[in-house]
């Protein structure tokens, strides 16, 4: 493996600000591998041997503990390659503490929308999710408002931070953001020399 291929984006964003929808259409067209936490989370409460502890986390809405979305991510990261992370890191101490287990970000992305626009995308997801609705978007978004900025400010200072406005459609949002990567050198660096 050509070690210029190897790295870890996070994509930071509200629910509803479209990591998902954005991030799956970046790794198909670069060729890199996307994990989304939220999926994760999803197929071990869905497996029938799931850890308990993380199937009450997910049903109660709420952040499972590091140490168990360490134990999710390990076996999908150690595989190498690029990676986008959706959804993670939440927290700054969970930042920190994956920086130590793993390796830092090349970059981070943040996917900035409007709270009334991101509720209506969640509310009206075409692939409804256990959750999707008022009172959960709500409770997670105030998590998000609360533990998102000194991520921001911490990535910011570090420079790897880049901030894409995703409240227009989805391609114009792709290509304002395939627009901002294609001006970062850490991104051109990741792009495999065809």
């Amino acid at each position: 493996m050509d070690p210029k291929t190897e790295g870890i984006i996070f994509v930071l964003g509200a629910p509803g600000a479209g990591k998902g929808t954005l991030s799956s259409k970046l790794a198909s067209d670069y060729g890199f591998k996307h994990l989304s936490i939220g999926d994760l989370l999803r197929q071990v409460v869905a497996s029938p041997d799931a850890d308990k502890t993380v199937v009450e986390y997910v049903r109660r809405g709420e952040l499972v503990t590091t140490s168990l979305l360490f134990q999710i991510l390990k076996p999908h990261i150690e595989g190498g390659g690029t990676i986008i992370l959706d959804g993670f890191p939440r927290r700054l101490d969970q930042a920190k503490e994956f920086e130590n287990q793993f390796q830092l970000p090349v970059l981070v992305l943040f996917f900035n929308c409007p709270k009334d626009l991101a509720e209506k995308r969640v509310i009206n997801r075409k692939h409804g999710r256990e959750g999707d609705n008022v009172e959960t978007f709500r409770k997670r978004h105030a998590e998000f408002l609360e533990l998102n900025p000194p991520l921001l400010c911490n990535y910011e200072q570090m420079g790897k931070l880049i901030t894409v406005d995703t409240q227009d459609f989805t391609q114009k949002s792709y290509e304002t953001l395939i627009k901002l990567l294609q001006a970062r050198q850490e991104w051109v660096s990741l792009i495999p020399v065809k």
